[in-house]
């Protein structure tokens, strides 16, 4: 069994559901990527970053805001810093400015490994950062992210964004206790000629986010970083598969967000999120749990639900339960949800 696997059956038994987010996480400071994390407040993000951080101990830097001026104070610790960078809840930046600032200069150091800029305070200059980043965002505040310009000229291409999708039953107040060998590093890991099924079944996944150009990046490090976690330092077939799994949520974007433009007029659909969450976390959910789960009233819930009917509906007997659509079972099943590992 491939030990990222094992380690996700771990989590998972203690902490449910919230496995793959943790091992993406993982998998995202190995090969050196800036990871979005998204979901509504109380699906585990803090606590995956959690697990992350205390997993790699030193080599991990936590904070609650890192703008490109606050990056003036911390240009001689980030010099040629390679370990993980983890920002917990974009939500507590108080403007959108700040929160784009955030994570575009995270995005574009992580990408460019560089920062040379003049500011009010100074010239800030951070020169080889080989470092990972991980942000946390809850999915109301996606919106207005997706609708900037720097959504199409930072974050598009340069961040790994993960839709986590299941809610706990039990949620735990701890993190959980992980086992891993950090194994070399990437670039002595020998990769396959990119071709053959599995390769193909990436790049699909890998083109609901990226370009082209950027999944011929993005790809290699991560399946690199797959056979280093397991101990090995050649990839094999056990590596793309247990990647195709992993990143099978990056596939709801395209169902979350619709364009009305090539780069211009995009909204992010984010009833239609709530409701797959939710449907995605209860086998029998009612209209009651959504409402206590949101704090909306019955009305409001049947009113936005009625707003996705091609997705959800009510079935009214007592309680009212809330019900996929075969489109959305069809959709869910595409991205992940339920897989067993």
């Amino acid at each position: 069994m491939h030990k990222i696997q094992q380690l996700i059956r771990e989590v998972n038994r203690t902490h449910s559901g919230l496995g793959p987010m943790i091992a993406i996480n993982i998998l995202g400071a190995k090969a050196k990527k800036a990871v979005l994390n998204i979901a509504p407040a109380g699906c585990g993000k803090s606590i995956a970053q959690k697990t992350v951080t205390y997993f790699l101990k030193e080599k991990s830097k936590a904070f609650t805001s890192l703008t490109l001026a606050g990056m003036f104070r911390l240009k001689d610790e980030f010099k040629e810093y390679d370990g993980y960078v983890a920002i917990d809840d974009l939500g507590a930046e108080k403007s959108l400015w700040s929160r784009l600032s955030t994570i575009t200069t995270l995005a574009n150091l992580v990408y460019t490994h560089n920062i040379r800029k003049v500011t009010q305070m100074g010239e800030v200059t951070i020169e080889n950062f080989l470092g990972s980043v991980s942000l946390n965002i809850q999915p109301v505040l996606l919106n207005s992210l997706v609708q900037s310009d720097e959504w199409v000229s930072v974050v598009r291409d340069k961040v790994l964004r993960y839709y986590h999708l299941i809610r706990p039953a039990k949620p735990k107040s701890y993190p959980p206790q992980i086992k891993l060998e950090w194994g070399e590093d990437i670039s002595s890991i020998q990769l396959p000629p990119y071709k053959g099924k599995l390769w193909y079944q990436l790049i699909s996944i890998g083109l609901t986010q990226w370009s082209y150009a950027r999944i011929n990046e993005h790809i290699p490090d991560l399946l690199k970083a797959c056979a280093s976690l397991d101990g090995r330092k050649t990839v094999n077939r056990t590596d793309y598969k247990l990647l195709i799994k992993l990143l099978q949520p990056l596939q709801l974007e395209r169902y979350l967000i619709n364009t009305y433009g090539f780069e211009q007029g995009r909204v992010f659909d984010n009833n239609l999120y709530c409701i797959l969450v939710e449907l995605s976390s209860f086998k029998l959910l009612t209209l009651n749990q959504i409402c206590e789960d949101y704090k909306v009233s019955p009305q409001t819930s049947e009113r936005l639900i009625e707003t996705v009917k091609d997705w959800a509906w009510i079935k009214a007997n007592s309680p009212k339960k809330v019900m996929p659509t075969d489109k959305a079972t069809q959709m869910l099943k595409l991205c992940g949800v339920n897989q067993k590992w």
